[in-house]
């Protein structure tokens, strides 16, 4: 028998291995920053014309064996528009049985308590925001294009803080709203965001009329039910039991994934009231009563 394995077969099997590497990754549906440092984000308000009572959307968590998984405990309306009745949850049952394992000491020796904060479900808000500067691949601007941000209670407790203060006047309104500043400091689990913080400046979400026609119409696509997606108890369950013999612990799940949850996982910033800063020049006005109309149409 003749065996041959040739430069075109090293390519191919190259790029089977590298598809295959591929296949098992995560890939998130949240932008997140990336860098250190300040990043800053424009929040959007409620869409009324999809019945929005909040500008954000709160959904249950589960982190395992490198990905994320939506809690079954929670009555949410999905992607294909069935609302899912909160049921049992394998992530939930297990969490609570080993807290139970561990007398909830966290100085236990047994792995339980440390399995059981894995397991249990971690409160996370979708919004949709503006990133300033924001460009694509190709370096082409894209600052007009709306994108979905996931945060946790730090960054939440935030927003509410200033906006009780009454400060900072109605921060999300598009013409007479705020900026917002991202402090990202550290990376995974030692990520922290105390000394983000709203502009101290007030300015339109844009001055540009053709960045405003554009996200206007972006914005009606944008739909928070079609993030979600759940797995079935019977999905869940063989999940589980993977990460009991085994498999992935969150530590690898967060070297191996792209998603923004991770970056905030430990939520480790509550409360933090924001201060006021001084925010560079806004761009030129342009289009002013142009600007104005379309401001006022929403």
């Amino acid at each position: 028998m003749e065996i041959e394995f040739g430069n075109d077969d090293v390519a191919s099997m190259l790029d089977a291995m590298k598809q295959e590497d591929e296949a098992g990754k995560y890939s998130s549906k949240y932008w997140s920053p990336k860098k250190e440092g300040i990043t800053k984000i424009r929040f959007l308000p409620k869409l009324k014309n999809f019945g929005e009572s909040l500008f954000y959307q709160k959904h249950m968590v589960h982190y395992v064996n490198g990905r994320p998984y939506m809690c079954l405990e929670q009555t949410l309306t999905d992607k294909d528009g069935n609302v899912h009745q909160a049921e049992t949850c394998p992530f939930c049952q297990k969490s609570k049985q080993l807290y139970k394992a561990s007398n909830g000491d966290r100085d236990h020796p047994d792995p339980a308590w440390k399995m059981a904060g894995e397991l249990r479900a971690k409160e996370r808000y979708v919004s949709r925001v503006i990133v300033r500067g924001n460009k694509n691949d190709k370096e082409e601007d894209i600052e007009w294009k709306p994108e979905f941000y996931e945060f946790g209670k730090g960054i939440r407790e935030m927003i509410m803080a200033a906006v009780e203060s009454g400060e900072y006047g109605n921060p999300l309104d598009l013409k007479t709203g705020r900026d917002f500043s991202i402090n990202k400091k550290g990376q995974k689990k030692q990520t922290k965001y105390d000394g983000s913080m709203f502009s101290g400046n007030s300015t339109p979400v844009f001055n540009d009329a053709t960045k405003l026609k554009a996200l206007l119409a972006e914005l009606p696509k944008m739909e928070y039910k079609q993030l979600v997606e759940f797995e079935t108890a019977e999905e869940l369950t063989k999940v589980l039991k993977e990460y009991m013999s085994g498999g992935s612990s969150e530590d690898d799940l967060e070297k191996e994934t792209t998603a923004s949850s991770f970056d905030e996982m430990d939520d480790a910033i509550y409360g933090s009231k924001p201060a006021k800063a001084v925010e560079a020049e806004d761009e030129p006005a342009d289009d002013g009563e142009d600007i104005d109309a379309l401001l006022n149409s929403i």
